[in-house]
């Protein structure tokens, strides 16, 4: 009886310890199906986690953001300006310039002076002077702005040039005699000068630039001829008057004088003062 009951408990031990073993194994099972079943999507969670702090705010990691620096590029100012100075045609040409900016408040300037047949008219009391006048020129120079703009406001100049000038004409005295004298003249020089200016814009388009102080140093060749063409009586001396009062040059004149012809020629060459002034109307791009 209690061989039959021992082996009835042991037959129970092992009946439980199989259905515990094999629950644990469903169990295990389960388990592992459930990990394979979410480890790509870990691992897919994971790998966005890790992008997500390199480029957004407080990874876990601690490791410094990595900025990404964008280069921009403003654009460019005009550099150019075109001008015309209107006052040249007085003086037998038609002066055209260019600027150039090199930087922000700095910029060069080139001119040429086209030569052209101008005349020039000059009624006055005791005389009249008609000419017709030629000019060629050309002119370089480095600008410097004071302001803050670019290529406006106030500026300082230092320029070198070049000028040929030839006239012809008439100059007639209206005193009792009325003499009338056939006029040539023929100048050259090189000469270095500075200026002050200023330039304005009108909407970054339309310039006008006005140069009020600009004295100047030149070295050249200057000759002079005045023949009497009227049938009065001939006075060389008062024509050698004439032009030994003309200031700053008359006293360096070289006179010489042709009775036989009525002619007399002055010469000059060395030192010749000046001034620049004028406005320029141009246009910006």
């Amino acid at each position: 009886m209690a061989r039959g009951t021992a082996s009835a408990r042991s037959d129970g031990d092992i009946k439980r310890k199989l259905y515990f073993y094999d629950t644990h194994l469903q169990t295990i099972n389960m388990k592992k199906a459930t990990i394979a079943l979410l480890l790509p999507l870990l691992c897919a969670f994971g790998a966005n986690a890790q992008l997500g702090g390199n480029t957004g705010s407080g990874s876990g990691s601690g490791a410094p953001k990595e900025k990404t620096k964008v280069k921009t590029t403003a654009k460019d100012a005009k550099p150019f300006t075109v001008k015309w100075n209107p006052g040249s045609l007085a003086f037998g040409k038609i002066g055209l310039s260019g600027e150039y900016a090199i930087k922000r408040k700095k910029s060069v300037t080139f001119g040429v002076g086209i030569p052209i047949n101008r005349e020039f008219k000059r009624d006055m009391t005791e005389e009249r002077i008609e000419l017709t006048n030629k000019t060629f020129s050309l002119n370089a120079g480095y600008r410097m702005y004071l302001g803050k703009k670019s290529m406006r406001g106030l500026y300082f100049e230092p320029y070198a040039k070049y000028l040929n000038y030839k006239g012809s004409g008439l100059y007639t005295e209206k005193g009792v005699g009325g003499d009338i004298y056939a006029a040539s003249l023929d100048h050259s020089a090189v000469g270095v000068g500075a200026q002050l200016g200023v330039q304005f814009m009108i909407a970054n388009v339309v310039t006008f630039d006005f140069f009020f102080l600009g004295p100047e140093a030149s070295f050249g060749k200057s000759n002079a001829t005045f023949t009497q063409v009227s049938p009065g009586t001939w006075d060389s001396q008062k024509i050698e008057q004439d032009l030994r009062d003309l200031p700053l040059i008359g006293k360096d004149l070289e006179i010489s004088v042709n009775s036989a012809n009525r002619t007399v020629t002055a010469k000059r060459d060395g030192f010749v003062p000046g001034i620049r002034f004028g406005l320029s109307v141009g246009v910006h791009f």
